[in-house]
Formats: C-alpha cells, sequence, structure tokens
C-alpha cells in the first residue's frame, strides 16, 4: 500500500511538473523540459509526556492516578516546493508517515472515594493504522507574507494509544481504555481549554514554522512542547467538598532531513 501511494504521489507531481514545463520550454523553442526544484523532508517527531491527577473528599476518599508514554514519529515524505508558483503550492503539500513507536504505562489507586478500594497498572501501545502503528499526521502551509517569511509544519505525533489491561469500567481502576477515557475524554485534552477562544487540537500536536534561513540547512532539529490549545486548568473537579488537581504535559524534539526531490 505504501509504495502504491508512493508511486501514485510521483506520478502526480511529474504531471503537474510537466504541465508547467511544456508552455516554458516551447517559449523558449526547445523540447527540453525544465523541471522545478522540490525539496523533500524526513520529519521525525519525538517525545515523553506525563499525567498525574489527586481527587480527594470530605471522608477518606482518595484517588490517584498517574501515567507517563513516550513515542518516536517518524515521516519520510513531506514534500515542499521551493517556488511560489509551484503547482504543489495548491495541493496541499502530502505527507506520508511510515509508522512510529511509542510506550506508556498508568496507574489508579482509590481508596474509600465512591465506597471503593481497588487499584490497577496497565501499559500503552500504538493504536493499529493502515501506514503502521501510530497513525498521526503532517500537515503544511505558508505564513503570511508566503515565502519570504518560511514554512509552517502543523505535526500530530499519533492517533492515541491503546491501553492494556482492557477493563470493564465498573470500578473506578479499570477502564476499557485509559487513554480514551482519562487524555482525550475526562481533562479533554486539545478540546477542554483553559483559556477560551483557542483552537481545537489533537493530543500531542506541535507547530513549527522554518525561517528562510532554517530551510538552507539539509537538517535542522527544534524543540518543542504542549501549547496553549492542549493545556488544560488544573483543576478537575474540585467543589462541594471534594479537591482534584491534575497536570497533564510533554515535551520533544522535531527534526528536519532535506532531501532533493526526484520524480
Amino acid at each position: 500500500m505504501i509504495r502504491t501511494l508512493r508511486c501514485r504521489l510521483a506520478l502526480a507531481v511529474a504531471a503537474a511538473l510537466i504541465i508547467v514545463a511544456v508552455p516554458a520550454a516551447s517559449a523558449a523553442g526547445t523540447s527540453s523540459f525544465s523541471f522545478q526544484p522540490f525539496y523533500e523532508y524526513t520529519i521525525s517527531f519525538v517525545g515523553h509526556g506525563s499525567y498525574t491527577r489527586t481527587s480527594s473528599d470530605e471522608g477518606p476518599g482518595k484517588l490517584t492516578e498517574e501515567a507517563s508514554w513516550k513515542w518516536d514519529s517518524v515521516y519520510p515524505h513531506v514534500l515542499i516546493p521551493t517556488t511560489a508558483s509551484s503547482p504543489l503550492q495548491a495541493a496541499g503539500f502530502p505527507a506520508i508517515g511510515l509508522g512510529q513507536s511509542g510506550s506508556g504505562e498508568w496507574k489508579i489507586t482509590n481508596t474509600g472515594s465512591e465506597d471503593e478500594d481497588c487499584s490497577n497498572s496497565g501499559t500503552l501501545s500504538l493504536k493499529d493504522s493502515p501506514l503502521g502503528g501510530g497513525g498521526g499526521a503532517v500537515t503544511v502551509h505558508r505564513p503570511a507574507g508566503g515565502f519570504k517569511k518560511g514554512v509552517i509544519f502543523d505535526l500530530v505525533a499519533l492517533e492515541g494509544f491503546e491501553s492494556t489491561p482492557k477493563g470493564n469500567n465498573v470500578l473506578p481502576c479499570d477502564p476499557s481504555e485509559w487513554w480514551q477515557q482519562t487524555i482525550e475524554g475526562f481533562i479533554g485534552a486539545g478540546s477542554k481549554h483553559a483559556s477560551a477562544g483557542l483552537p481545537d487540537v489533537k493530543p500531542l500536536t506541535a507547530k513549527v514554522q522554518l525561517e528562510p534561513s532554517d530551510l538552507k540547512h539539509g537538517s535542522v532539529t527544534k524543540d518543542v512542547s504542549i501549547g496553549p490549545s492542549e493545556d488544560v486548568s488544573g483543576d478537575c473537579g474540585s467543589g462541594d467538598g471534594s479537591v482534584c488537581t491534575d497536570t497533564y504535559t510533554w515535551s520533544g524534539t522535531v527534526k528536519f532531513t532535506k532531501h532533493k526531490f526526484k520524480v
């Protein structure tokens, strides 16, 4: 499947380039084609994150939850045109991910909360994806001012984690899918914003802008971390005698390695 997508992409780019090149060749009175230059980036997005939660009520009830995870997502075919007249300028900058690696662990301990005592722990692994474990995406666009101001990359590290063991959701310690129920559901990372007016994003989303000076280098590495659109308030439901606080954070690096695109 990956090879087929790669071939189709190359053919589509080649066809677009030929359409642009033919008039130029005719005007010059020659039968040779003048292909526009493209660059192909391999992008590696590596990071680690954590979540902690402490909840207590007026009685002896207390729930603690903690988790940590890491990932290494690679996107080897991110196409960047080098001129504003490029036929790829309106083509959505296609990017193909070949798969990622990722892992993590979670633990929940509940004492007396909701009149239940329980504890449980498990692991996190990548969800299945047609292009390999993890999924995720890279999209590219130009900032206001166009090519003179570089390129902006929006990166989503992965589609999400799957958890084991898969509980029955009867007790607080038995989630059927920890990531979906806690990170995407309970705290709503990327949707339940700490500040109003922020756009919705998926968990583990980074935005990186490469300046024109960066684009001249064969390899560039940028530090990234959780952004305002993904930040949560830290109050996970205090009130009526109960106190609930939590923290959610992540950080990482994004490495861009440039290759000359060939069709």
